[in-house]
């Protein structure tokens, strides 16, 4: 499947001084996983989460955000309840003295509402993680002293976990919520993998489908087993496996010898080398009629997302565009929140952390065909940070007093159309603060 490439905020060269830095090294996060001990709602879990990271972190003011989805609790836990490991091999390598603020020698750590920063210690030469370090975080009772852990959200579903910082790399993963079984003596009796989204079918035709789905970055990944049933909620034990694929990297499968103009239910397990499983979410579709009685349209055409030359500063933004008719629209594998104002219009209100956002926005039809997948880059800056460069200092101050009662939207931070006191206000309130 083809994907197309766009950026919001970055459509005018001449405007590129006022563009987020841009770190030759910066990247996505490579194979990030979180493993937990308990999965079951309103309950607490240790969270050992890994990632290598080909930039690095290490420069005094850099920092680590991992920002936890919505229904995590976090208001119990300190950095006491919290270890940080990283080097080139096994990421336990080194581990570093944690405290709540950033010391000569020491990361600080600092947790609020539902994120976590880790901050480079004030003195460069103290502290770094090196470029294609592999990094371990554990948080809660399996950290070294640790009391106390993450409370699990009240509702079960998948649940994202982002990864952002100022030192150039982000990235994302899901986890699972559900009701899990542990032993009277209280010990964990294994820890399933994380899992995946399953795109609707495509390329349907009489007899067959192409199924697809997002990959699984877990270190102890064994394979992904496909199964379907003429019936809704299908799983691995009333579901036809019609599909295993051992690699990773391998996330499509064709579904053949379908019958003709009938529905057919989907569901993808990712399972461990302990062989313990997590499923995706259910999708399904239907096989066309045979002789022509239906005759499908030309692939949907790929969505747009209109073009915003001014910075983001608010952490929720309202992203719209234009869609084919007739098509519904995905973000990031979901329909949720996507409003329809017009026949080809779309929108929807999607959550920023700090720095880049990457989203990946599809469109489907009546026949369940979609469209090639649109991958674009939303990027928010703090308030008072008007060049974007990780710091509220004179230079912003600078820009705010020379555009002051003006429409100047790099330093309009509450995007009401003027520079005022407001602004001003937030400038100052973040004044030479480093995030």
């Amino acid at each position: 499947m083809k994907k197309t490439e766009y950026k919001i905020w970055m459509i005018v060269l001449i405007l590129v001084i006022f563009l987020l830095p841009q770190n030759s090294l910066a990247s996505n996060l490579h194979t990030l996983s979180d493993k937990m001990s308990r999965h079951a709602p309103s309950i607490g879990s240790d969270h050992e989460i890994r990632f290598t990271t080909p930039s690095g972190i290490g420069e005094a003011g850099q920092y680590l955000r991992i920002i936890f989805d919505s229904g995590f609790d976090l208001s119990n836990i300190t950095y006491a309840d919290i270890n940080l490991f990283h080097g080139p091999a096994t990421g336990f390598e080194t581990e570093e003295v944690l405290s709540s603020t950033p010391t000569a020698t020491n990361w600080g750590v600092n947790i609020s509402g539902n994120l976590i920063d880790f901050i480079h210690p004030i003195d460069d030469a103290n502290g770094d993680i090196s470029p294609n370090d592999k990094v371990v975080i554990r948080i809660g009772l399996n950290a070294s002293g640790g009391s106390k852990q993450i409370i699990n959200p009240a509702t079960a579903g998948s649940k994202i976990i982002s990864f952002s910082g100022n030192y150039g790399d982000s990235g994302k993963l899901a986890v699972a919520i559900f009701e899990d079984q542990i032993s009277v003596d209280s010990k964990t009796e294994g820890i399933p993998p994380n899992p995946v989204v399953l795109y609707p079918p495509s390329n349907i035709t009489a007899n067959s489908m192409f199924l697809s789905w997002s990959q699984n970055t877990d270190f102890d990944f064994d394979r992904y087993e496909l199964y379907f049933s003429e019936t809704s909620e299908v799983t691995n034990f009333n579901g036809y496996l019609v599909c295993s694929n051992f690699l990773y990297s391998e996330t499509s499968c064709v579904v053949s010898s379908l019958l003709s103009n009938k529905e057919y239910f989907f569901v993808l397990y990712v399972y461990n080398t302990e062989n313990l499983s997590s499923a995706s979410n259910e999708v399904s579709a239907r096989t066309i009629k045979p002789g022509g009685g239906i005759v499908l349209p030309t692939q949907p055409g790929t969505p747009t997302v209109d073009e915003r030359i001014c910075p983001i500063f608010s952490a929720n933004f309202l992203i719209e565009g234009n869609r084919q008719q007739d098509t519904i629209i995905f973000i990031n594998g979901s329909t949720d929140n996507i409003s329809y104002p017009s026949a080809t219009r779309w929108n929807s209100y999607i959550s920023l952390s700090l720095g880049n956002n990457p989203f990946y926005i599809w469109a489907r039809d009546n026949y369940g065909q979609i469209s090639n997948i649109l991958n674009i880059m939303v990027a928010r800056c703090k308030i008072g940070d008007t060049n974007c460069d990780g710091k509220v200092d004179d230079f912003d101050l600078a820009g705010l007093a020379y555009n002051w009662q003006t429409d100047w939207c790099y330093a309009d931070f509450n995007d009401d159309g003027i520079v005022d006191d407001f602004d001003l206000s937030g400038l100052a309130a973040y004044w030479d603060g480093i995030y």
